[in-house]
C-alpha cells in the first residue's frame, strides 16, 4: 500500500515487535491511536508513514468492518470522503469530478504540528501532487469512488437515508448534499466505463509521477504476467477486485436512485458478463488478475495468480447468476483459496506461492505476505456465500496471531511453508534469524487491521448479522469436504497457547 510513500521511508525500518505488554494490546485502545479527534474519521495508521492521513480506501474499509459496531464513525467517515471528494479536472493531483479522494494529509493534525518524519514526507508527495504549504488532496485511486457508494448505500439500508440530506462543504467552499456526491459519484463510474478500452474499470496515471498502480495493491511489481514482465503502466490497467466494487455500487445506488435503475443494472450486467468473459480461467478453474495492454494497444489478460479474485465473495457479483453458473464460480474461487497455494497460519497470501518465482524479492503484496485487511475481506466473502466454518477458519487466525504479536500489523511475513516470521523473541525461537531479501517493514498499528479485529470480536456484529447461515447441500458438501484438509485453527488466548503456536521465526530485512 502506498508505494510513493513508502520509498520514501525506507531509510526508518525497525523491527517489528517484541512480544511485550503494550497499551495498544487491546483493539479498542488500539483504534483510538487511528481515530482523528478532529472529526476526520479515521486515520490509516498510528505508526511512522501514515499517521494523520486520510485515505478514501482505508477509510470505507474501516467503515464497511465497522458498519454494526461504530455506526457513528461510520457516518463521519462518509461524509469526511463527501466533503473531499472531487470537483475538477487536474492532471496534478488527479482529481476529477465526482471522483472520491485517495489521500488527503495535512500539516496540522488534530491540533498538532506534524513530527518532522511526517512532514518530510508531506513535502515529499506535496512536491509531486501539487499540494500547498498546509494541504495535500491526491485522487490517484480508481477503486475509491465505487467502493465509497457500495459503503453509503449499504449504511443507507441499515440506518435509513437521513444521511442523504445531510450538507457538506467541499475544498472549494461550496455545499452540496450527500445525495450530490453519491450521484456525481455515479456519473464518475459511468463516464469511466464509458470510456474504457477493456470494457472494465480501469486505472491508468495522469501524472507521470503518481502512483502507477492505482488499486489497494499498489505495489509497482504486483501487477506482473506469469512470463515475469511487468504490466504496460502506459496503457490502461483493469484489476478484477474493482469489478466487485463497481457492479455492487451500480446495483446498490440502483435501489437508493430508482429513476436510474433500470440503465444501473444494464450496466452492472454488462459489466458482470464482461468480466467473466475476459478473466475466467476455464482450465484454471479460478479468475485471472485482469488486463492491460502492450505496447501495440492489443488486450492482454493478467494471468497471474492472486487473491484479488476471492474479493469477489464479498460482494453481489454472483448473486444473479443462473445457478449452475453462481456454484461452478464460487466453488472454484473457494477451493482455490482455501488450498495450499494461499492458505497460511496469518491467512491468505497476496499472491499465489506457485508464482513465487515472478518476483525476485519478498515483495510485499507478493507469496510470502499475508494482509489481515485482504484475509478479513475473504473472510466475510466466505461467510457470506454459505461457508461460516471456513470463514471462522481465517478469523481466528487474524485474531490470534495479532494477539500473538500484540499489535495490529499492516501485513505480515510468511515463509514458504506458511509459518508466521517476525513474531516474537520468545525462548520457543527455532534456527536462527532469517534474512529476508524484501524492502517494506509493515507499520505496527494498521486501522484497517484494528477495525478487522474490532469486528471479528465484537458481539454488537451480531445484531443484524444472523448467528447461523442458510446452507444449501453443495455449500454444506463442499465445506464439509474442504475442512478435512484445511489445518484447523482454534481461537487462542492463553499465553502458552499463542507461544506454541506462534513460535519465534526471527527475519531481518536485507534490501
Amino acid at each position: 500500500m502506498k508505494e510513493v510513500v513508502k520509498k520514501a521511508a525506507r531509510q526508518a525500518t525497525r523491527p517489528l515487535l517484541l512480544k511485550t505488554p503494550s497499551k495498544w494490546s487491546s483493539p479498542t485502545l488500539a483504534f483510538r491511536t487511528v481515530t482523528s479527534k478532529s472529526g476526520m474519521g479515521v486515520y490509516a495508521s498510528s505508526d511512522h508513514l501514515f499517521k494523520g492521513a486520510v485515505f478514501g480506501r482505508d477509510s470505507l474499509e474501516v467503515a464497511e468492518d465497522l458498519m454494526y459496531v461504530k455506526p457513528k464513525l461510520v457516518e463521519t467517515i462518509l461524509l469526511t470522503l463527501a466533503s473531499l471528494q472531487g470537483e475538477e479536472d487536474n492532471e496534478l493531483n488527479e482529481e476529477e469530478p465526482g471522483k472520491i479522494v485517495h489521500e488527503y494529509r495535512t500539516t496540522i493534525v488534530d491540533g498538532r504540528a506534524l513530527d518532522p518524519t511526517s512532514r518530510e514526507i508531506f513535502d515529499r508527495l506535496a512536491a509531486r501532487w501539487g499540494g500547498s504549504d498546509t494541504t495535500l488532496a491526491y485522487y490517484g485511486s480508481v477503486d475509491s469512488t465505487p467502493h465509497y457508494v457500495r459503503v453509503l448505500s449499504k449504511y443507507c439500508q441499515i440506518y435509513g437515508t437521513d444521511i442523504l440530506l445531510k450538507r457538506v462543504k467541499l475544498r472549494s467552499g461550496y455545499e452540496v448534499s450527500v445525495l450530490d456526491t453519491l450521484e456525481n459519484a455515479m456519473e464518475w463510474l459511468q463516464r469511466h466505463l464509458k470510456n474504457s478500452k477493456s470494457g472494465l474499470v480501469e486505472y491508468l496515471r495522469r501524472n507521470p509521477h503518481g502512483i502507477e498502480n492505482q488499486v489497494w495493491k499498489d505495489s509497482v511489481e504486483f501487477y506482473v504476467h506469469e512470463n515475469g514482465e511487468l504490466v504496460n503502466h502506459n496503457a490502461p490497467i483493469a484489476s478484477i477486485e474493482v469489478q466487485g466494487l463497481a457492479y455492487d455500487a451500480f446495483k446498490l445506488a440502483s435501489i437508493l436512485l430508482p429513476s436510474r435503475a433500470k440503465e444501473w443494472k444494464k450496466q452492472a450486467e454488462r459489466l458482470r458478463d464482461r468480466t467473466i468473459k475476459l478473466l475466467w480461467n476455464e482450465e484454471r478453474q479460478y479468475f485471472a488478475l485482469g488486463t492491460d495492454f502492450d505496447s501495440r494497444g492489443k488486450l492482454r489478460v493478467i494471468n497471474t495468480k492472486a487473491a484479488n479474485a476471492a474479493a469477489l465473495l464479498d460482494s453481489t457479483f454472483f448473486n444473479d447468476l443462473f445457478d449452475d453458473k453462481k456454484i461452478q464460480y464460487v466453488s472454484a474461487i473457494v477451493r482455490t483459496i482455501t488450498g495450499d497455494d494461499f492458505l497460511t497460519d496469518a491467512g491468505i497470501r497476496s499472491r499465489a506461492l506457485s508464482e513465487a518465482k515472478l518476483v525476485k524479492f519478498w515483495d510485499y503484496h507478493g507469496s510470502y505476505v499475508s494482509w489481515p485487511k485482504e484475509t478479513y475481506d475473504i473472510a466475510k466473502g466466505l461467510y457470506k456465500q454459505g461457508f461460516p466454518r471456513l470463514s471462522a477458519e481465517l478469523e481466528n487466525r487474524i485474531v490470534n496471531v495479532v494477539r500473538a504479536m500484540r499489535a495490529y500489523p499492516e501485513f505480515l511475513y510468511v515463509d514458504g511453508r506458511g509459518r508466521v516470521l517476525g513474531v516474537s523473541q520468545s525462548s520457543h525461537g527455532h534456527g536462527e534469524i532469517l534474512f529476508v531479501e524484501g524492502p517494506n517493514q509493515p507499520e505496527r498499528i494498521q486501522a484497517w487491521t484494528v477495525s478487522a479485529v474490532l469486528a471479528i470480536t465484537s458481539k454488537a456484529k451480531w445484531i443484524k448479522k444472523p448467528l447461523r447461515v442458510t446452507t444449501l447441500p453443495w455449500q454444506r458438501d463442499l465445506e464439509k469436504e474442504l475442512l478435512i484438509t484445511t489445518p484447523h485453527a482454534e481461537p487462542l488466548k492463553s499465553e502458552k497457547e499463542l507461544t506454541a503456536r506462534y513460535p519465534a521465526y526471527p527475519y531481518k530485512l536485507k534490501k
